[in-house]
C-alpha cells in the first residue's frame, strides 16, 4: 500500500503515515514541529526551506517566496535574484516535498504518496500539484480532496458507528473548502462541495496591510500612491510589503488569544527620512476588516444548504479544520449565523495529512503486481474486496484466467487467527474473511500446483476493521466538449461529465463532422475539453484540453456527416485521457492532457469586465420588460459586485506581486455564472415553449398522415420528455425538439395542405431573375394543384426555390469545431 500522505498547504504542510490501523504525524528533526512552513529561500548557494526561511524573510525578502500554492496552475513565476533563475510555483512546491521526506526517521524512501488538493482546485492546479509530487522525486502521485481527508480524520478517530451527516468547513492559509458528507452502510460520501481558491488566512493578513497599516502609514505622512509601491515589483516599497506580511501574520496569531496585539517597523518616509513605526492593533478593529471574508465563507455554507434541500438540525455538526479556524470571530460567526454546532473534535493543523495517510492505507501502488514464479507466466489473478470494513467478517472474490487445472489455494491472516486450509481452485474463489476488530487485517493468497509448488503468491492483502473509506471522489465541476451550434452561428457546451459524479469516470460519445474536412486544406476539427458550467457560454468556462486535427493529418477526407468516437475517462486523481477515432479513415488520435498554465491580463481582464457589465446592464433592461422584477434587482447586485471589480483592477499594477488578479478573474467568472443563472429560465422558458408547440403538431400530423416507423419513433422520443423537461439545460430541450422536427418534417411535404401553402408563397414572389421561367413553373404549379399531381408540385417547388437570387449575408461564420 502507499501509506504516506502529504498535507501540501499554502502555509503549512504536514507529512503522516499510515501503519496498522494507525496514523503518525511526523515530526521535522529540528524543532520536532509537526508542520513545516510552505516557504523557500534562497541564500547564495544554500536552499532554505521552513522556518530558516520565514526568518531570512525579513533580512532578504525579494528571495524568499511563500504562499506559492495559489498560483499553482497559473503562467506566474518567480525571479530569484540570489541565483539569477526563475522558479515556478510547481518548482517551490517540490522543494517543499523533497523537505518533508527527510521528516521519516526510520529509513522508508516512499516512492508513492498521496498529496492533498482543495476541492475547488481545477484541473490544471490538480495537474501542477502532481507535477511537484513527480518533481519531487515520487514515482507514483495520487490526489485526495482536503475535506475528504478531514472527515476520514474525523470518522476514523470515534469508535461511533450511527450513520450521520455533516459539513466540513475547511478554512486554510490560502483556500476555503466546503464539503457535505455523509456515512451510511459503512461508507463515508461526499455528497456536495463549495469553495473559493482564493480566500484563506492569507487574505486575513492582507487585510490588515490594506485596511489598518496603510491607512496608519498615510495619516503619518504624506505618500503619494503607497498600496501600488507596496505590491508592484518595482515599487518603491515592494520590500516592505513582504516584511509587512509576516507582521502582519504575528499579528493575527497574537489576536487569536489576546486583545490587543503591537506591530512594530521601519519605513522610509517620503522626505528620505527614516521613521520607527510602533501602533497597536485591537481584535475589534481586525474583526471589522475580515468580517465580509467570513460572511462569504458562511454564504457558501448556506448556497450548499439550499442546494441540497436542508435544515441546520439536519446535520450533526459543522466540523472546523484548517488554521485559520482558529481566530474566534469565525468560530463565534459561524454558530451564530447557521445554529449547527460547530465541532473541534479533531486538530484542525494536522487533520487533513491524517486523513491522507488513512487514505494512502487504502491505495495499492500501481507499479507494484504480487510475485509470480518464472516459470508459471501463464495464469492470472484478479482479487475484489473492500479495505476498510465496519463489520467482523468480508466478502472476498478472486479470480483467475489462464492456466487454472488441478491447481489448489490458500488463504490465512497473518496472525493466524485465519486459515481456509488447502481448496480446490475452479477459477474463481469466493471467502468471507474473519477479521480482528479495530485492526490492520493482513491476509494472504498463495496457490499451489499438483506437485504443492508455489505457483502465486499475493501477500498485499489488507482490509482495516472498525475504519470507514471513500465511496469516490467528486467531481468538483461539470466537464463539457464544446460543439457547433450552426442554427446561432456559435458553439455550445455539450455536458461529459457531470459536477459531483464519483470519479474514476468513463463515457464514449458519437458525434458528427459538421463540415467536410479535406485532406489537403487548412481546416480542421477542435476537440475542446471544457471545466466549469455546464450551462454556461464556452468562454466563461477552463480549457482543460484541444485535440485538434488538422486536413493534413488525415488520410482521406471527412465528409460532412461522418461519424467521430470520442472517449474520455478521467482518474480519480483528474488525469484526462482523450482518444478520437474517425470512422470514415479509420484513424485514431490519443491524448493524455497535461493542460497549460492559467494566465490572466490584466488589460484583458478590465475589457471582459467591463463586457460583461454591458451584457448585465442589457439583461436588466429586458428584465424590466418582462417586469421581473426580482431577477432586475438580483442582476443589479451583479453591477454593483463588476463596478467593485473594475475600481480595484484599475488600481492593480501590470507587475503586482499578489494574487489579486486571479481572485478578480474568479469574481468575473462568478458573475458570468450568475447571470447565466437568473437569465438561463428566459431561454428555457422559450425552448420549452417551443417544444410544446412543436409537440402539438407532431401529435396532429401523425394521426393523419404518419406510418407506424414515424409514430414509433416520436413516442420513443416521448418517453424522454419528463426527465428533459426537469433537467436544468435548455441545449437538452432544444435537441428533443429538433428530434422531433426531423421526424414531421418530412410527413409535412406528403401533406397536400401544406404542398400547396409553400407553392402559393413561392408563387407570390416577384423577384426570379428569370422571370419567364418562374412564369412556366407556376403555370405547372397551378396546374399540379388542379390534377391533384403533388409529387409535381413538390419539384416544382424545389425548381422555384432555385430560381432565387442569393442573398448576400453580411454575418461572417464562425469557424466552429467541426463537430455537432
Amino acid at each position: 500500500m502507499i501509506n504516506f500522505g502529504i498535507d501540501l498547504g499554502t502555509t503549512n504542510s504536514v507529512f503522516a503515515r499510515y501503519q496498522e490501523g494507525n496514523v503518525e504525524i511526523f515530526k521535522n528533526p529540528i524543532g520536532h514541529k509537526e508542520t513545516l512552513p510552505s516557504v523557500v529561500g534562497f541564500r547564495n548557494e544554500r536552499i532554505l526551506i521552513g522556518d530558516k526561511a520565514r526568518e531570512y524573510l525579513e533580512k532578504d525578502p525579494r528571495n524568499v517566496f511563500g504562499s506559492f500554492k495559489r498560483k499553482m496552475g497559473t503562467d506566474e513565476s518567480y525571479w530569484v535574484e540570489s541565483i539569477q533563475q526563475v522558479k515556478t510555483p510547481v518548482d517551490l512546491s517540490a522543494m517543499v516535498l523533497k523537505e518533508l521526506r527527510n521528516f521519516i526517521y526510520t529509513g522508508e524512501i516512499p516512492d508513492s504518496i498521496v498529496i492533498t488538493v482543495p476541492a475547488s482546485f481545477d484541473t490544471i492546479q490538480s495537474n501542477a500539484t502532481k507535477e511537484a509530487g513527480y518533481q519531487a522525486g515520487f514515482g507514483e502521485v495520487l490526489l485526495l480532496q482536503e475535506p475528504i481527508a478531514a472527515s476520514l480524520a474525523f470518522v476514523n478517530k470515534t469508535t461511533e458507528k450511527t450513520d450521520r451527516k455533516w459539513l466540513v468547513y475547511d478554512l486554510g492559509g490560502g483556500t476555503f473548502d466546503l464539503a457535505l458528507v455523509e456515512t451510511k452502510y459503512g461508507e463515508m460520501k461526499v455528497i456536495d462541495h463549495e469553495g473559493d481558491n482564493f480566500l484563506g488566512g492569507l487574505d486575513f493578513d492582507n487585510r490588515i496591510i490594506s485596511r489598518i497599516i496603510i491607512p496608519y502609514l498615510d495619516r503619518i505622512a504624506a505618500f503619494e500612491n503607497l498600496d501600488h509601491d507596496l505590491h508592484s515589483s518595482g515599487g518603491k516599497y515592494n520590500k516592505l510589503y513582504y516584511v509587512l506580511q509576516k507582521k502582519a501574520e504575528e499579528v493575527k496569531l497574537t489576536l487569536s488569544a489576546a486583545l490587543t496585539a503591537s506591530i512594530e517597523f521601519e519605513i522610509e518616509l517620503p522626505d528620505g527620512s527614516t521613521k520607527e513605526v510602533y501602533f497597536d492593533i485591537t481584535r475589534a478593529e481586525f474583526e471589522n476588516v475580515i468580517r465580509d471574508l467570513v460572511i462569504r465563507t458562511i454564504d457558501i455554507v448556506r448556497l450548499v444548504l439550499e442546494r441540497n434541500e436542508l435544515q441546520p438540525n439536519e446535520l450533526n455538526c459543522i466540523l472546523l479544520v484548517g488554521g485559520s479556524t482558529f481566530t474566534p470571530c469565525v468560530r463565534e460567526w459561524i454558530a451564530q449565523e447557521l445554529d449547527i454546532i460547530v465541532s473541534t473534535a479533531i486538530d484542525p493543523t494536522t487533520a487533513i495529512a491524517a486523513g491522507a495517510a488513512y487514505f494512502a492505507g487504502t491505495k495499492r501502488k500501481q507499479f507494484i503486481s504480487p510475485a509470480k514464479p518464472a516459470n508459471f507466466q501463464d495464469l492470472s489473478i484478479k482479487t475484489g474486496y473492500a479495505k476498510v470494513s465496519q463489520d467482523t467478517e468480508e466478502y472476498f472474490v478472486a479470480e483467475a484466467t489462464g492456466k487454472i487445472d488441478n491447481l489448489q489455494y490458500r488463504l490465512t491472516r497473518a496472525d493466524g487467527g485465519y486459515d481456509t486450509g488447502l481448496r480446490q481452485f475452479n477459477s474463481r474463489i469466493t471467502e468471507f474473511l474473519q477479521l480482528l476488530p479495530q485492526a490492520n487485517n493482513q491476509f494472504e493468497l498463495r496457490i499451489f500446483d499438483a506437485q504443492q509448488q508455489l505457483v502465486y503468491h499475493d501477500s498485499s492483502i489488507q482490509i482495516v476493521s472498525g475504519k470507514y473509506g471513500i465511496l469516490g471522489q467528486p467531481l468538483p465541476h461539470d466537464i463539457c466538449i464544446e460543439v457547433d451550434d450552426k442554427e446561432n452561428n456559435t458553439t455550445k457546451l455539450e455536458l461529459v461529465f457531470a459536477r459531483n459524479s464519483s470519479l474514476p469516470l468513463k463515457t464514449t460519445l458519437t458525434k458528427s463532422v459538421s463540415k467536410t474536412i479535406h485532406t489537403a486544406s487548412g481546416d480542421s476539427i477542435v476537440i475542446n475539453i471544457l471545466e466549469g458550467n455546464q450551462g454556461a457560454i464556452p468562454s466563461s468556462n477552463l480549457s482543460i484540453g484541444i485535440i485538434e486535427i488538422k486536413g493534413d493529418q488525415l488520410s482521406v477526407d471527412l465528409v460532412k456527416g461522418s461519424d467521430i468516437e470520442i472517449t474520455l475517462e478521467m482518474s480519480e486523481s483528474r488525469d484526462l485521457r482523450v482518444t478520437t477515432y474517425l470512422m470514415m479513415s479509420d484513424q485514431e488520435f490519443t491524448n493524455l492532457f497535461t493542460p497549460s498554465a492559467r494566465h490572466v491580463n490584466i488589460n484583458k481582464l478590465l475589457d471582459e469586465i467591463k463586457g460583461l457589465h454591458f451584457a448585465v446592464t442589457q439583461e436588466i433592461r429586458a428584465a424590466n420588460i418582462r417586469e421581473e422584477y426580482e431577477v432586475s434587482q438580483r442582476l443589479s447586485a451583479l453591477i454593483n459586485t463588476l463596478n467593485d471589480a473594475e475600481a480595484e483592477a484599475r488600481t492593480i499594477a501590470v507587475d503586482d506581486v499578489t494574487d489579486r488578479k486571479y481572485q478578480l478573474d474568479d469574481k468575473k467568472k462568478f458573475v458570468a455564472a450568475q447571470m447565466d443563472m437568473l437569465t438561463r429560465d428566459k431561454l428555457k422558458m422559450s425552448a420549452k415553449l417551443d417544444y410544446f408547440n412543436t409537440r402539438n403538431k407532431a401529435q396532429d400530423v401523425l394521426v393523419s398522415h404518419g406510418n407506424d416507423e414515424e409514430k414509433t419513433r416520436f413516442s420513443n422520443l416521448l418517453k424522454q420528455e419528463k426527465q428533459i423537461l426537469s433537467g436544468d439545460t435548455t441545449p437538452a430541450i432544444e435537441s428533443l425538439t429538433t428530434q422531433i422536427r426531423k421526424i414531421i418534417n418530412p410527413i409535412y411535404f406528403r401533406t397536400p395542405a401544406y404542398l400547396i401553402s409553400i407553392y402559393h408563397y413561392y408563387a407570390s414572389l416577384d423577384e426570379y431573375p428569370d422571370a419567364s421561367e418562374a412564369a412556366s413553373l407556376k403555370d405547372k404549379g397551378d396546374r399540379s394543384i388542379a390534377n391533384s399531381n403533388y409529387e409535381e408540385l413538390r419539384y416544382i417547388i424545389n425548381k422555384l426555390h432555385t430560381l432565387l437570387p442569393r442573398k448576400e449575408q453580411e454575418k461572417a461564420n464562425i469557424k466552429g469545431t467541426g463537430i455537432s
